[in-house]
């Protein structure tokens, strides 16, 4: 992946950037994973990948819900739900709108 990030940056780069994001996660390497998360966003709106913003920041949303900072989460599936409708996918905008009624449900008050 990253030769190939390396010959067409424009685009895998933005996927680069998610995978290694989705790594850092899961060793608990917070700051890291943060910046990977948003390098990936940045990557897939410069390269024009709507879908693939979306992705990244529906990750980004469940790494922070993860975490236990909300407020980060739900502005990152907002933004996802945002990504998928300029995209044309109402299963995806649905489905992030019920993770969204979900977490504030289940969020304490």
């Amino acid at each position: 992946m990253r030769n190939a990030a390396t010959n067409s940056d424009w685009n895998f780069a933005n996927k680069l950037y998610l995978l290694e994001a989705e790594q850092q996660s899961l060793s608990y390497n917070h700051p890291q994973a943060m910046a990977s998360y948003d390098a990936s966003i940045a990557s897939a709106e410069k390269s024009g990948f709507i879908h693939e913003q979306g992705l990244a920041c529906e990750k980004a949303g469940f790494y922070y819900k993860k975490i236990g900072d909300g407020q980060k989460a739900s502005d990152y599936f907002n933004k996802a739900r945002q990504c998928y409708s300029e995209w044309g996918s109402s299963l995806k905008v649905d489905f992030i709108q019920k993770e969204l009624n979900n977490f504030f449900m289940t969020s304490p008050s």
